[in-house]
């Protein structure tokens, strides 16, 4: 399970203190989970997939998907947590019907406007 809640922290691109913040704990507390030093408690387990939309078959044993399906509606109401501007709501859940080429190239197109950004500071 250590190695699964990394696989969920990385893909969430979150730190270990963002990861534990979201959750409770410090991020040395994810940490020495993520290192083995400590177990996952059975409250934790729950938190992680109530938290993060985690199947908990997945985190417990591997199987199956990472995560649980959203429909439209339950995507917009969680995105609607992010953001109040419609315009960012409208984007997350576009972003989220692309496959994954097309993610990859909306990723690079955001990559390559921010450096150009930073550039013009």
């Amino acid at each position: 399970m250590k190695e699964r809640l990394k696989v969920i922290r990385k893909s969430l691109s979150l730190s270990q203190a963002a990861f534990g913040r979201r959750l409770g704990v410090t991020g040395a507390g994810i940490s020495k989970i993520e290192s083995g030093d400590r177990g996952i408690t059975e409250q934790m387990t729950l938190a992680i997939c109530r938290e993060f939309n985690v199947r908990e078959e997945w985190l417990r044993t591997g199987n199956g998907e990472m995560f649980l399906d959203f429909t439209e509606d339950e995507f917009s109401k969680a995105a609607a947590t992010l953001s109040n501007d419609t315009f960012v709501r409208s984007l997350l859940i576009e972003y989220c019907k692309l496959d994954d080429e097309s993610k990859k190239l909306f990723q690079d197109f955001i990559n390559k406007l921010s450096d150009n950004m930073r550039g013009q500071k």
